[in-house]
């Protein structure tokens, strides 16, 4: 083996600390998944709790991959390679559903949230003062979508909430903008993703070099004392 066991034990326990790290900031896109993607995209829920769970499980690995190297015990370090196995092949079946499922899945869901949310605004004013506000937006489409329903622009399409100017409303739709900003915080998930796919893959098999270096100690050990 070219690497010796002790190398091998703490390269083992470096990425795992790394995977738990990872693991935490799943958790955390989860986290703000649930709470501002399930708020507009109805149906959602769904989706941000198996983030989260995700994030959960490689976190539990990271703790048993750093146990079962510490400890130098086979069974375990078996059992997490194989752990760590199917975990890639969980990621990659997650990394194709983001790929391909978030126009046809998320996108439809943030239509229909938008739109609900506009039926609101046509009722009562201020449905969507909250996301103007946060993403300097206006109306769904853009501004002008308050004068087909002949309502004033409210002071949250403005900067710091005042309105003296026409030229300071936001001109940008609000759904076009989440969007953009939901497109940018799915980049940092799939990077996270690749990351761990990468790191999971490299962790497997300095685990796999782990378990054969024990398990040829103890036949050289065996070997002695016969």
């Amino acid at each position: 083996m070219g690497l010796s066991e002790t190398t091998v034990k703490h390269l083992l326990l470096l990425l795992n600390f790394v995977y738990a790290v990872l693991g935490l900031l799943l958790i955390g896109f989860g986290i703000f998944f649930l709470a501002y993607v399930t708020s507009v995209s109805i149906g959602e829920n769904v989706a941000g709790g198996l983030i989260i769970g995700l994030g959960v499980v490689i976190v539990i690995i990271a703790v048993f991959g750093c146990l079962a190297a510490a400890h130098e015990s086979p069974r375990r370090l078996l059992f997490y390679v194989i752990s760590i196995v199917v975990l890639i092949l969980i990621q990659l079946l997650f990394l194709s559903m983001v790929s391909h499922g978030t126009k046809d899945g998320i996108s439809g869901s943030i239509n229909e949230g938008f739109e609900q949310l506009w039926d609101a605004e046509r009722n009562e004013t201020g449905a969507l003062a909250y996301y103007e506000s946060w993403l300097h937006c206006c109306g769904v489409n853009g501004s002008e979508d308050y004068a087909v329903i002949n309502h004033a622009v409210p002071r949250s399409c403005c900067p710091e909430l005042k309105c003296t100017n026409p030229s300071q409303v936001y001109k940008v739709g609000c759904k076009a903008q989440f969007v953009e900003y939901l497109d940018d915080r799915l980049l940092i998930f799939k990077i996270v993703c690749w990351l761990l796919i990468v790191g999971e893959a490299i962790g497997a098999a300095l685990g796999w070099l782990l378990l054969t270096g024990l398990k040829n100690q103890d036949r050289r050990n065996n070997a002695v004392w016969m």
